[in-house]
């Protein structure tokens, strides 16, 4: 099960009511299963903007301490990115 690089991913998370901007660094193995290997908020939405604020510094999300839900909602983003970049990033 070897991997390529990592690949990052970006979307939207929620989270204690907020909406965030996410980065989430992820790999896939030669037959194109998604691992997750961390995430990290970026930007915050605030009231009703359609662009993020960027934070001062990212916040590494622990994996662990995220409900089964948010991790799946990582787990998409990722899935989505893959989907579109193609297996293994072949159309980059």
């Amino acid at each position: 099960m070897l991997k390529n690089n990592f690949f990052h991913a970006y979307g939207t998370f929620y989270a204690l009511g907020t909406k965030f901007e996410v980065r989430v660094e992820y790999g896939q193995d030669l037959d194109g299963e998604i691992s997750l290997e961390g995430a990290d908020l970026i930007g915050i939405f605030l009231n009703s903007d359609k662009k993020p604020t960027t934070l001062n510094h990212d916040i590494k999300m622990d994996l662990d301490d995220l409900s089964n839900a948010q991790v799946d909602e990582l787990y998409d983003i990722a899935q989505r990115d893959a989907e579109e970049s193609g297996f293994l990033g072949d159309d980059l």
